[in-house]
């Protein structure tokens, strides 16, 4: 029916038909791109569908009498030129929108992924810097026993943290089986927490091993 359009632009009759056509397929940009050659034919929600449509279709004033269909010889409608400041404006929308993606402004916030990676930053750094200073306490003749032990355990603490939060991620982006690995290589550094803060309990805040008695 557009073919028979651009073949007789004045033809009004199927025109209309085309019209009704997108009407009926739930499609108000082209309804309203096909009707603004007849004055009053475009409702205003077409006539705003039709002002986004030439706007993201890079369509320019002088264009537009091609882009209608129009006879040959015709004036823009009175409804067209009242459209090019909106046009205007919608144009100017995308290319905001399009720059901003680019940019990466857009992008979703991840709260729960920033956290993930924090923990498993800090737990790495906290592992170079317990090998560090264990490292160089013993090159210095130091007693570094009791302070790995618990520079151990805080690693492990975050460690155990890391392993919790990618379960929760896995296990909410529907891959059960990472979820169950992750969940259990928590636990398991938790227990492992657990076990270490008792033996300090016991022995008054030194984290001494059963075969060290």
């Amino acid at each position: 029916m557009r073919t028979r359009v651009r073949a007789a632009p004045a033809a009004l009759d199927v025109r209309l038909a085309l019209v009704e056509r997108y009407r009926e397929l739930g499609a108000p940009d082209q309804a309203g791109r096909w009707g603004l050659a007849v004055p009053g034919l475009a409702t205003p929600e077409e006539q705003d569908r039709a002002a986004r449509l030439f706007a993201a279709s890079g369509v320019d004033e002088s264009e537009l009498t091609t882009f209608l269909v129009l006879p040959e010889g015709s004036a823009l409608p009175t409804e067209v030129v009242a459209l090019v400041p909106e046009i205007d404006r919608y144009r100017e929308v995308f290319q905001q929108k399009a720059y901003t993606r680019w940019r990466g402004a857009e992008r979703p916030e991840d709260r729960l992924g920033d956290a993930i990676e924090g923990a498993l930053i800090i737990a790495v750094c906290s592992w170079l810097v317990t090998l560090a200073i264990v490292w160089g306490g013993s090159i210095l003749g130091a007693q570094m026993t009791g302070f790995a032990r618990w520079a151990a355990m805080l690693s492990l603490t975050f460690c155990g943290l890391f392993s919790g939060m990618l379960a929760f991620r896995r296990g909410s982006g529907h891959r059960p089986w990472a979820a169950v690995g992750w969940g259990a290589a928590c636990l398991a550094l938790f227990v492992g927490v657990l076990r270490l803060l008792a033996l300090a309990t016991e022995h008054d805040g030194v984290i001494r091993f059963a075969w060290e008695h």
